[in-house]
């Protein structure tokens, strides 16, 4: 059997590309109206304030820059679960999670501008907590990328669950819209049919 042929570098000129594209769009669109400026209800807050006023561009740049990570794992929960293309899953998972950062340092220090009881409190950040968990858990999941002890292969399907069900529920379910939405779904499709490739060429082996 010939030897898969491996795109290692082009999650990394997806990443440079999509961030540029994410960059210029924030700046197109943030008057245009295409995301609220008031952040969703919630069962604290069921009226919010408007609270992207001046912000719009960080706004826009935030939501952009999730989109630009979303769409750089999809490739990764394709590839995580066969062997023979562990350098494009870790290509992809590495260009993902530099993704991520980008994105929560925009939201952070961007839109929220370190204001940590407003990050903390506000309707648009639905899992906090579990998105700085998802953030160094990920990190540590590249670190051990060359090894192959069970323990790390447990973990790794624990991160790729984790990320999975943050990345799905905040485009598919609570993304703004349409085109995160698909981009979520996209993600859905992809790692369904993975994992049921992997388990068919399972059974055949057995």
């Amino acid at each position: 059997m010939n030897e898969p042929t491996h795109i290692t570098r082009v999650p990394w000129a997806l990443l440079i590309l999509g961030m540029a594209a994410a960059y210029v769009a924030a700046g197109q669109l943030q008057d245009t109206g295409l995301l609220s400026i008031t952040p969703p209800p919630s069962e604290f807050h069921p009226v919010n304030q408007p609270d992207a006023i001046g912000r719009e561009f960080w706004l826009h740049l935030s939501a952009y820059t999730a989109w630009v990570t979303t769409l750089l794992i999809i490739p990764a929960f394709l590839f995580v679960w066969f062997e023979d293309r562990a350098p494009d899953w870790k290509a992809f998972w590495a260009a993902g999670w530099i993704a991520y950062l980008i994105h929560l340092g925009v939201a952070m220090f961007g839109f929220f501008e370190s204001d940590y009881e407003w990050m903390t409190t506000s309707s648009r950040v639905s899992a906090f907590w579990p998105g700085m968990l998802l953030a160094v858990w990920w990190g540590l999941d590249l670190a051990l990328a060359n090894k192959t002890h069970p323990w790390v292969t447990i973990q790794r399907f624990g991160v790729h669950l984790m990320a999975f069900v943050l990345f799905f529920g905040g485009s598919a379910i609570k993304g703004e819209l349409l085109t995160i939405q698909i981009i979520g779904y996209a993600l859905l499709a992809v790692t369904l049919i993975a994992a049921i490739r992997w388990l068919a060429q399972r059974r055949a082996a057995s």
